[in-house]
């Protein structure tokens, strides 16, 4: 208890840039372990397999159902998630996907994984943060999950934003 109370004692004291830097570091080592989690239940994980992942309460916050339309897709993303408005009473997500995916079913992990942050934790999350969870779920590096995910950017068509795809917590 002593050392609890020292901790907390000591967590006042960071500044507000070092209490940031702790819950980033906090966030990522929990987005870490719950796409470990995910990926001892699910992995691998292919097209197959998706629809058991998108409806695991122990790895989605929200059940998730597929949408092969643009919805409000900004022109650089491949993915976006929104409310499932025709399913409200259940808190369930819809993740709308670049019509051209239903054709690549492949690809499907690699663009559904990096949206998993944001339909657990939304605007809080980052990219890297999307890059750490899909690359552990899927078990590649980051460097390699970042160049299938552009790869898989380049053959949908998304519009390259300055700076790159956009994928930036919005897929």
């Amino acid at each position: 208890m002593d050392s609890e109370l020292r901790n907390a004692a000591d967590i006042r004291k960071l500044s507000p840039a070092e209490l940031e830097a702790l819950g980033q570091h906090s966030l990522r080592g929990h987005l870490q372990a719950q796409a470990e989690v995910a990926h001892l239940k699910h992995g691998p994980l292919t097209a197959d397999t998706l629809a058991a992942l998108l409806q695991d309460p122990e790895c989605l916050r929200h059940p998730v159902r597929l949408v092969f339309e643009f919805g409000q897709m900004a022109m650089h993303q491949f993915a976006h998630p929104d409310i499932d408005w025709r399913n409200p009473d259940q808190d369930g997500r819809v993740l709308y996907l670049r019509p051209l995916l239903r054709q690549s079913p492949h690809l499907l992990p690699l663009a559904v994984a990096y949206m998993i942050p944001l339909i657990n934790y939304g605007d809080v999350v980052t990219d890297g943060h999307c890059l750490l969870y899909g690359a552990t779920l899927l078990g590649m590096t980051e460097d390699e999950y970042y160049n299938d995910l552009c790869a898989l950017a380049d053959n949908l068509g998304a519009e390259i934003r300055s700076g790159g795809y956009g994928i930036e917590g919005q897929g």
